[in-house]
């Protein structure tokens, strides 16, 4: 008897799950932030039809953004940095099958599991994959469909598969408006501008 109920629970549990997965909109985002049962800061929007395995390996910081169709598991833990965005159908998976002995099946031998760090202010586009022990740093943005397998530093532009660095975003200058001042002066004054006949 014990054993029905234990299946009943876990199906009730299934479930709500699912049901909370397509409740739209803001009371949709309320709901899986108050029950999916990971810490979320204020600010965060989980949008329905996202998934999260061992939600309490989950750290979410201010104003995070999950878009819908993502999955994340947070056995090995998992913590995103405030401003983050993560886009449609993102896996963030933080643990991976051992598979080193040929004499057992994979299924049986285990696991093995490392957190994964995004920082904060990282956008990850569509389709993004992200694998166990990675550490994205300050301000990334991972183009479509990359596969990250490796840690990368602060504004890196990161693309591929398996990802790599494209390029870095360059930090503001601290007075914008005077260096665009500068650029306009500078074409001013070379003059290379066509004469009107």
């Amino acid at each position: 008897m014990s054993k029905v109920l234990v299946f009943l629970r876990k199906e009730c549990g299934r479930f709500w799950r699912a049901s909370l997965e397509t409740i739209p909109g803001e009371i949709g985002c309320w709901l899986r932030n108050a029950v999916y049962g990971f810490s979320a800061s204020p600010g965060c929007r989980v949008l329905r039809g996202v998934t999260v395995y061992h939600p309490d390996g989950l750290r979410l910081d201010r104003n995070v953004g999950i878009a819908k169709g993502c999955q994340l598991n947070a056995r090995g833990q998992i913590h995103i940095g405030q401003d983050t965005l993560l886009g449609p159908n993102c896996v963030i998976w933080s643990q991976d099958h051992v598979f080193s002995d040929l004499d057992i099946p994979i299924r049986s031998q285990g696991y093995q599991r490392s957190e994964i760090v995004i920082e904060a202010d990282c956008w990850l586009a569509s389709g993004v994959t992200v694998l166990r022990g990675v550490h994205l740093g300050r301000g990334c943005v991972v183009a479509a469909g990359a596969v990250v397998n490796q840690s990368f530093p602060d504004f890196s532009i990161i693309g591929g598969v398996p990802a790599r660095v494209l390029g870095t975003r360059n930090p503001m200058p601290e007075n914008p408006s005077e260096e665009a001042n500068e650029s306009v002066s500078e074409v001013q004054d070379q003059d290379t501008l066509p004469q009107r006949q």
